[in-house]
């Protein structure tokens, strides 16, 4: 096999032209040119050019050999990247006035894209297993470390989440290792630690997007597509192994999956803000949800958000802490990352400077993005009152997309944080209302909301589809 392998290689170039290609065939209404599910697979796929240049590593381009062409690929980037965000988040805003939402089978069997999605899977994890490890896996690994061994760690842990997951991991490989041999050498657990993260977390999205299309939206296939549709985009195999990039998708479309249950859906929404440094990110979720909710359930889904982020915060603070006074320290420091984060602060001080739309020279104006940011949660959070699945999905997208035009480390990169959210307003039908009102009778805040309304279209034996 290595010898019929020899000289196999596929850069991010080809992959880009070779997934399109894919995607194009297996999702694009050929017999209607113009219609949504066309735009959308052309935004989708808009998104990708952008993360090729701003990373000209990518292209082969070094900033040793080539500084000018590589300043100029940077900037063309990241300017790419804020303007296909924009486009997708007129998109988002403007779902809820398309009304009909005709039933679009893709372009292969079920089957046909079940075998796809797998190899896509096992082509894409295969890439996380050969390649290094990210800098951002291994530090989560390192802190991990420091966790199970509660030892004192000199690594900030903002991310607490990320920081969760590599204790995991590393209490996993720890404990499947032979006693003996090169399996037990430090560096090697590591390395493998920082390579499961990923692959979990990848596993997770696809999983959820799955269970989305069979809870939610009643069509499996749907389902199918979705996970397919999301290993096949570029976007996905650029970043990969990014951690930090994967990992809060993977609780946001957990958190739709378990949506019927506040506490539940709270605890996963408190994973994705598990990490100070993004807490103004998910945070800004909170309203939205809240108002989905409704009072009783409402606050039960804000406890146990902030129960389980905060338990994850402080308790990877205190078990890599060697006393009192170093926790209190460290604590202050992690919500003093949470300001600087949010007031570009991290880029004056030179982290981020190079990648992302936002530098020392034109921060000034990210304060005018973030009122117009406000202004939209508000609106979103009001707008409409009674909300229903079909208005919690296109509106969370839609704050987390917007998010990427104020934040301010790698503003505009982070396409990962959305992209499964994107594929649920995509693919999704006109649902049923799920929405109960506290006063409904059987709708108690100890019951699963939704327990007794159907929430997707309905599918029963001898059903009907009533997309429509």
């Amino acid at each position: 096999m290595r010898d019929l392998l020899t000289g196999y290689d596929v850069n991010a170039p080809t992959w880009f032209y070779l997934s399109s290609l894919l995607i194009v065939a297996v999702f694009f209404r050929f017999g209607r040119i113009w219609s949504l599910r066309n735009i959308d697979v052309v935004l989708l796929l808009s998104l990708a050019p952008g993360l090729l240049m701003v990373e000209p590593e990518r292209l082969d381009i070094r900033v040793d050999e080539q500084a000018e062409r590589f300043h100029l690929l940077r900037a063309w980037g990241t300017t790419w990247l804020f303007a296909g965000a924009g486009l997708v988040l007129v998109r988002l805003l403007c779902d809820p006035l398309f009304k009909r939402r005709p039933l679009i089978e893709p372009n292969l069997a079920a089957q046909g894209l079940v075998f796809l999605a797998i190899s896509a899977f096992a082509f894409l994890m295969s890439k996380v297993v050969v390649d290094p490890p990210s800098s951002a896996a291994r530090s989560a690994v390192t802190r991990g470390e420091g966790v199970l061994r509660r030892q004192d760690v000199s690594e900030p842990a903002a991310g607490a989440a990320s920081t969760a997951a590599g204790a995991a991991a590393t209490a996993v490989v720890e404990a499947v290792a032979p006693p003996r041999g090169s399996w037990r050498n430090r560096r090697r657990i590591r390395e493998l630690a920082a390579k499961i993260i990923p692959v979990v977390a990848h596993l997770a999205v696809v999983v959820g997007l799955y269970m989305v299309g069979l809870l939610h939206f009643s069509d499996r296939r749907q389902g199918v597509a979705m996970a397919t549709l999301y290993l096949l985009m570029p976007c996905t195999s650029y970043d990969v192994g990014e951690v930090d990039h994967v990992l809060p998708a993977a609780f946001c479309i957990l958190a739709f999956l378990a949506v019927r249950r506040p506490l539940l859906a709270g605890a996963l929404m408190g994973g994705a803000c598990g990490s100070l440094v993004l807490l103004p990110v998910f945070l800004s979720l909170v309203p939205l949800w809240f108002a989905y909710y409704e009072r009783r359930r409402g606050v039960l889904f804000v406890v146990s958000l902030v129960a389980v982020g905060g338990a994850l915060q402080v308790g990877v603070v205190a078990l890599t802490s060697p006393d009192l006074s170093e926790f209190s320290v460290r604590l202050q420091e992690s919500v003093q990352a949470v300001f600087k984060e949010f007031m570009g602060e991290t880029i004056t001080d030179g982290g981020g400077v190079g990648v992302g739309f936002w530098n020392s020279n034109n921060l000034v104006y990210r304060i005018p993005v973030i009122v117009v940011f406000g202004v939209m949660l508000g609106v979103l959070t009001i707008w409409p009152r009674i909300k229903t699945l079909e208005h919690l999905i296109s509106q969370t997208a839609a704050v987390v997309v917007a998010t990427q035009f104020w934040y301010s480390h790698q503003g505009g990169v982070y396409v990962l944080w959305y992209l499964p959210l994107l594929l649920l307003v995509v693919f999704r039908p006109r649902l049923a209302a799920v929405h109960l009102s506290a006063t409904e009778p059987g709708a108690g805040w100890y019951e699963p909301i939704g327990s007794h309304v159907p929430v997707g279209p309905g599918l029963g034996p001898g059903g009907t589809r009533l997309w429509h």
